[in-house]
């Protein structure tokens, strides 16, 4: 099985992982705080575009009436202890290029990590497509060509974003953006030492994926007060990611 080019041995560490890695949690905290932010009344339908085994879905459900997700692998299995919280029916199978909604039926569309896989422009254009006029659209994305390293061929990433290459990209599709906000700015120093090292030692992705208990919620904590400080009253200088809020125009 191949998910986003991911092999099945390599998805299913992901999704098992996503529930409590401090990447992950922090990042899911964020978005939430953004949503709040940019979508203050419930909606009737948001859509997660590429939404893997699904296990983010039940943490939207305060945004809308009714949330789906679309993935190209809708039988790819829920793994970990969050697998029991999610409804399979809520998953359509389906390409983030070409899908199977109608024009103008979305209110929100989520593209969580997702474009680096794939053709940007033709899931932008999809986006674009499904939303309503004044729909939001919130993505995140890997940041800084620079940190491209084993851990993005791992991924099968595409590409990294800059900012200014993300405002362009997003832009071209008709979107208007409302606000870019790098992401893990105050652990950059240990990215950057862990793409150095994974130039040398192979087994730094994984270290990476699984940290210790300790380690993983010390970095957690790190993460999800810099997620509070960003949302609140402090606008992060740069990320190794970025996230972004548009609509679509009226």
């Amino acid at each position: 099985m191949q998910t986003f080019g991911l092999d099945a041995e390599r998805f299913d560490v992901l999704a098992l992982v996503e529930g409590n890695h401090f990447w992950f949690v922090a990042r899911r905290e964020l978005i939430i705080g953004l949503l709040r932010q940019h979508v203050p009344r419930k909606v009737p339908l948001l859509l997660d575009m590429g939404c893997g085994p699904g296990l983010n879905l039940c943490h939207w459900s305060e945004f809308a009436d009714r949330v789906l997700g679309v993935d190209q692998h809708r039988s790819a299995s829920p793994v970990g202890q969050s697998a029991a919280q999610v409804d399979r029916s809520d998953i359509v199978k389906g390409d983030v290029t070409e899908l199977p909604f109608n024009s103008d039926s979305v209110n929100v569309a989520l593209l969580l990590d997702v474009l680096e896989h794939a053709d940007d422009r033709k899931a932008l254009s999809e986006a674009f497509r499904v939303l309503r006029p004044g729909g939001a659209l919130l993505l995140s994305v890997p940041a800084h060509a620079w940190l491209w390293g084993a851990r993005d061929i791992g991924a099968s990433h595409l590409r990294r974003y800059s900012r200014r290459g993300l405002r362009a990209t997003v832009e071209e599709t008709g979107f208007e953006i409302e606000t870019i906000r790098p992401y893990q700015f105050l652990l950059m120093p240990l990215v950057i030492l862990s793409r150095l090292l994974g130039k040398v030692v192979t087994k730094t992705r994984d270290m990476e994926d699984q940290p210790s208990e300790l380690v993983n919620g010390a970095l957690k904590w790190i993460n999800r007060m810099e997620v509070r400080a960003s949302l609140s009253f402090m606008a992060m200088p740069t990320g190794s990611s970025y996230t972004l809020v548009a609509r679509k125009p009226e």
